[in-house]
């Protein structure tokens, strides 16, 4: 049977991914993006599975009490923000049933989950842009986002509201010096063109930003910050001639100014280069890190800050430690964390620390001879721990682990085998994504 619309549908619930469902009684359930649970909704199907498919709301029969106007004007375009037409209260509501449902049918664990801790700040919080170039249907040159899925197309955007605004006025500013220019964006279809991607990270208060092309053109780069060189603390660039965007393997080269950035968290240093992992929203990056002090004991022997970037974690709560392992696996990271232990050395005086490039899951077997009674301060990446990890951690002697996890679901699959050697004695939502729907969870387990 083929359908192309169905009407008068009710979003009966809210996917993990934020998609409205709806379950129709002559097909598949349905996930419609930008809607509301309780919404009634007319749906073209966009795409169809056998079991599953995706459609676009068209009409409204009745609206949700907690629908809100969006405050950006590209919302439902661009490919970030999900939640903007959901009042923020709610946008948590539904973040928290997001975690217990992980842990509940993955992790298969019975937990109290408590509220969200909001986010201090909703609107333009984000530490971090990536812009992409590209070209619209009539031939200009654009600076934005890719839309959701799409990543051989470039969204023109009016103005993140997500970001700091001086992030805008960098953006706006070497679009139009490119622009003035006439230099080419790259089309990953074709591989042609020079113009790839625009990172900026900071504040409001200072910037630095990088642009990665597809030469090795610092003629270039220096034309397209000049006009704008006054609004950042350093700027420089990427030679990328190769087919992905990806920037982990590229060696920044820097133009003007310095290629680092300062942030204080709790009271605590942290400098950080173009590359390197920091949580994307700092005021809540201090109630996460101060939230997980008020679990630990006053006095450990040994800290493990496993995945452990630059040193958040291991460095805030060095003077808890008599001896800090830090393990990270990207070189730039590790160079910066030894840094930053030694630009905060002064708070912990009589604590020993080491900063470790290498695979976590290789190197914890080794170095976790110390580990009696000891703590592990967990935080991977969205895939989780890897398998060789899980095995290790319950051979472990540690007698607390913290788990930060930015994916509920990897990280209830994770425990639901750590729970053999583990058992959760609390768990923390942190919202640290507002008007998405990423959650960074935090889970404390005590050896059994």
């Amino acid at each position: 049977m083929r359908i192309s619309r169905l009407e008068q549908q009710t979003v009966v619930d809210l996917a993990a991914d934020g998609y409205g469902v709806l379950r129709p009684a002559n097909a598949p359930a349905v996930l419609v993006p930008f809607t509301i649970e309780g919404e009634v909704v007319d749906v073209q199907i966009t795409r169809s599975k056998r079991q599953l498919w995706y459609g676009e709301a068209e009409s409204w029969h009745q609206v949700s009490p907690h629908r809100i106007e969006p405050a950006c004007r590209d919302f439902g375009r661009c490919g970030g923000c999900r939640w903007q037409m959901m009042t923020y209260p709610h946008q948590l509501h539904h973040k928290r049933r997001f975690v217990e449902q992980a842990l509940r049918h993955i992790g298969r664990l019975s937990v109290e989950v408590p509220p969200v801790i909001p986010s201090p700040q909703i609107w333009h919080y984000r530490n971090k842009a990536e812009y992409a170039f590209g070209q619209t249907p009539s031939g200009e040159i654009a600076l934005g986002f890719h839309p959701r899925g799409e990543f051989a197309q470039v969204l023109p955007i009016n103005e993140c509201q997500i970001v700091p605004r001086l992030f805008e006025e960098i953006r706006q500013g070497v679009l139009q010096a490119a622009q003035r220019l006439n230099l080419p964006p790259y089309n990953p279809k074709t591989h042609q063109g020079l113009l790839r991607s625009l990172l900026v990270r900071g504040t409001e208060k200072e910037a630095i930003a990088l642009l990665s092309l597809s030469e090795d053109r610092p003629d270039l780069v220096e034309a397209l910050f000049a006009p704008i060189q006054h609004l950042l603390k350093g700027y420089g660039y990427f030679h990328n001639p190769k087919k992905n965007d990806s920037l982990h393997d590229l060696t920044p080269y820097p133009i003007a100014g310095e290629l680092s950035l300062e942030y204080q968290i709790a009271g605590r240093r942290y400098r950080i280069g173009p590359k390197d992992f920091f949580q994307v929203n700092l005021s809540q990056a201090e109630n996460l890190l101060q939230w997980i002090r008020q679990q630990l004991p006053s006095k450990v022997q040994v800290l493990y800050d496993l995945y452990g970037g630059v040193g958040l974690f291991g460095i805030g709560l060095a003077d808890r430690a008599e001896t800090v392992y830090l393990i990270e696996k990207l070189p730039e990271a590790v160079r910066s964390a030894a840094q930053n232990f030694q630009l905060n050395a002064h708070h912990y005086p009589r604590t020993s620390w080491h900063t470790i490039e290498g695979v976590v899951e290789n190197l914890l077997p080794t170095y976790a001879k110390e580990a009696e009674g000891g703590i592990a301060i967990i935080d991977p990446p969205r895939e989780g721990l890897h398998p060789k990890l899980r095995k290790s951690l319950l051979r472990s002697s540690f007698s607390q682990i913290v788990y930060v996890s930015c994916h509920p679901a990897t990280q209830a699959r994770d425990l639901a085998e750590l729970n053999a050697a583990y058992e959760v004695v609390a768990v923390q939502p942190f919202d640290l994504f507002p008007h998405t729907t990423g959650i960074e969870n935090v889970v404390i387990l005590r050896r059994r």
